[in-house]
């Protein structure tokens, strides 16, 4: 099955599937609540590589499935941090599901430690649009009101990304969130909300599903903008119309689809 066709697999699951919670996991230990600040800007393969490193992070890739459950079953601490992350942060940027699965089930916590920037292996994955991996957090208890030092939950990585290649995949994401309890309209960095920050990336398919559940439009950013305004600045004609035929109905219809909007928090 090529990668397109697992996107639309892992959307359809998620649409018509209710949110199961993960089995039963050992007993997670502790893990301190951030990684410290890596001393210079490296990438994954350096952290895996770097001196000093702990040996688990030579373990992580999708070809070293066997090395990493050797490792774990050795009892090297799944939550050890280097170069400002931890194992499962790697993974989940990297997308390798299995190896998500193989640290939590060793004992890997799903939001701590978080990176240096208070990024949790959730925002990791969703930031690299890498969804199936979010996905796999989800169903494990990650949790998606936790925001990072800016102040941006799940959802808002999730509508920032630059990935937005698969919307039915991201939409069946947000939907997930929204169910198990992200606030839809949260201000993040800059007092941005989810829906700002969908514009902002030319979403418009995200945009129309977030609008359809609720968003509210009339929120305005710190430097006093609305939805419609953020999408004209943008230049984006399509999002503009879409919003301009949405704003005031009740309730909103701009995606297609015939669901009512469930997640309003006014």
């Amino acid at each position: 099955m090529n990668d397109a066709a697992r996107l639309a697999a892992l959307a359809a699951c998620l649409l018509a599937v209710p949110t199961a919670s993960a089995a039963p996991l050992p007993i997670q230990p502790s893990a301190p609540q951030r990684c410290p600040a890596a001393m210079a800007r490296t990438t994954v393969a350096d952290k895996a590589g770097a001196p000093g490193a702990p040996r688990i992070f030579a373990a992580l890739g999708k070809d070293r499935h066997a090395a990493l459950k050797k490792i774990l079953a050795a009892g090297d601490n799944p939550n050890a941090c280097h170069g400002s992350v931890t194992p499962l942060i790697m993974t989940a940027s990297s997308g390798d599901v299995d190896a998500i699965h193989m640290l939590h089930q060793a004992g890997a916590v799903l939001d701590a430690p978080r990176s240096a920037q208070g990024g949790t292996a959730l925002h990791a994955a969703l930031d690299a649009g890498q969804w199936p991996a979010a996905s796999a957090l989800l169903e494990r208890g990650a949790d998606t009101r936790q925001d990072d030092d800016d102040g941006n939950t799940a959802l808002h990585h999730l509508a920032k990304s630059a990935h937005h290649a698969h919307p039915r995949a991201q939409a069946a994401l947000a939907d997930m969130m929204l169910k198990l309890g992200t606030a839809i309209d949260q201000p993040g960095a800059q007092a941005t909300t989810p829906l700002m920050l969908a514009i902002e990336a030319g979403n418009l398919e995200l945009t129309a599903f977030l609008m359809d559940q609720g968003a509210d439009p009339a929120l305005r950013n710190a430097r006093g903008e609305n939805a419609l305004a953020i999408a004209r600045r943008r230049a984006l004609p399509a999002i503009v119309a879409m919003l301009e035929r949405c704003i005031g109905q009740r309730p909103p219809r701009c995606a297609d689809n015939s669901a009512p909007p469930r997640y309003s928090t006014k």
